[in-house]
């Protein structure tokens, strides 16, 4: 059990070098490279200016907290599942959509909640974000060679941020509707 182990371990070892080769040629510093960096800051710089005195602004934090966890965790999955890939990468080791998962799809809901809190504006503005992310964004992205999609179909996506968005918003609402109570009692 354990030389089996260590012997997937090693195969592991031996693709992580071969990623960051990779990516030292075809991603560190070019306009990939520079255009996911700009992207991730100018992301969250546009959040705090936004947010810049809002009173909800830990519920918007804790929801943006929960979106990068389940984010990264389910682009993870499917990278690993050989769903979809990144040949754009930030950084090399956990070839993961760091722009994406800690970026652009938690500041997006942030924001989409803090503007449509609830109701049919917040089922519309759902509607539309995940259109947006899944038929506009993934081609966008995978058309820049950030993304690349292998064994996935649009649609899922567009279902799946449907699904997190009310998931998410779901527990957030729980955690702060207790933490109310609990102060009350």
């Amino acid at each position: 059990m354990q030389e089996r182990y260590d012997h997937i371990r090693e195969k592991a070892l031996e693709v992580t070098r071969e990623n960051i080769a990779y990516w030292l040629d075809n991603c560190f510093l070019s306009f990939r490279w520079w255009f996911i960096v700009i992207l991730l800051i100018l992301t969250w710089m546009v959040f705090i200016r936004l947010t810049r005195n809002d009173k909800n602004k830990p519920k918007l934090l804790f929801l943006g907290l929960v979106w990068i966890i389940v984010a990264a965790n389910l682009d993870g999955i499917g990278f690993d599942l050989g769903l979809w890939g990144y040949p754009g990468q930030l950084i090399p080791v956990l070839p993961k959509a760091y722009l994406f998962d800690y970026g652009l799809i938690p500041v997006t809901y942030m924001l989409l909640y803090k503007y449509f809190p609830r109701g049919k504006a917040f089922f519309y503005a759902t509607i539309i974000l995940a259109a947006g992310g899944s038929f506009i964004g993934e081609i966008f992205f995978e058309w820049l060679h950030i993304y690349k999609i292998y064994h996935w179909e649009l649609w899922w996506s567009f279902f799946i941020y449907i699904l997190l968005s009310y998931i998410n918003r779901g527990i957030v609402e729980y955690v702060f509707r207790k933490s109310s109570e609990n102060k009350e009692g």
